[in-house]
């Protein structure tokens, strides 16, 4: 996880958010690869493999405990990785979280910060868009050196803040693959947390880290 952005205090309906903006980097060897499957169209959910690449040639593939499944909220239209990453927040000195309601994410190459060429082209890798009645099998990957970006204004990318006392100073941490779903080189960096202060209509960043 790269360090949160973008902090806003906004509405969604009547509720006051706080929104943010969270950006996923491969700072692995090698892609990011997962593909759903599934053997019916009767099921909602995909279940996900993982290729990974070998140092002296090939691959390998396994098996994970990720689903994928279609959401179709605010225009998405696409097969989401289910829980690929969690948003909460808490009071600086309070132990009780608050946890956002996204949950699914199409995972797909960005930016590049590491130079290379992306492994995956954007007119095949559209996370299944319009296909929930047809696709048996959808691919999505994040190339090494590559960024996958959920701006602050996205569907999801907000933390409910009724009932909480303001102003104050709040922890908003995000973490990668919280599940432990997926293979990884390291999990040593999915985690990110920013210490935001809070009023009833701004937010400032104080420091990064919690």
């Amino acid at each position: 996880m790269l360090p949160l952005e973008a902090f806003h205090v906004a509405y969604e309906g009547k509720h006051k958010v706080l929104r943010f903006g969270a950006d996923v980097a491969n700072g692995g060897d090698g892609p990011l690869d997962i593909t759903g499957v599934r053997t019916s169209v009767m099921e909602p959910d995909l279940q996900v493999r993982q290729s990974i690449l070998q140092a002296g040639g090939g691959q390998r593939t396994v098996k994970t405990r990720a689903v994928m499944r279609y959401e179709s909220v605010d225009g998405h239209d696409h097969f989401h990785v289910k829980d690929f990453e969690r948003y909460r927040l808490r009071p600086e000195q309070g132990t009780s979280w608050r946890v956002s309601h996204k949950e699914g994410f199409c995972l797909r190459d960005d930016g590049n910060l590491g130079g290379m060429s992306s492994r995956y082209d954007d007119d095949e890798f559209t996370c299944g868009e319009d296909e929930e009645d047809e696709a048996l099998e959808v691919r999505q990957g994040l190339t090494e050196g590559w960024v996958d970006v959920y701006d602050w204004y996205l569907e999801g990318q907000l933390i409910d803040l009724a009932g909480l006392r303001l102003p104050g100073n709040f922890c908003v941490e995000a973490e990668a693959d919280p599940g432990r779903a997926l293979v990884e080189k390291t999990r040593a960096n999915n985690v990110t947390s920013t210490l935001v202060h809070l009023s009833a209509s701004e937010v400032s960043v104080i420091r990064q880290g919690c």
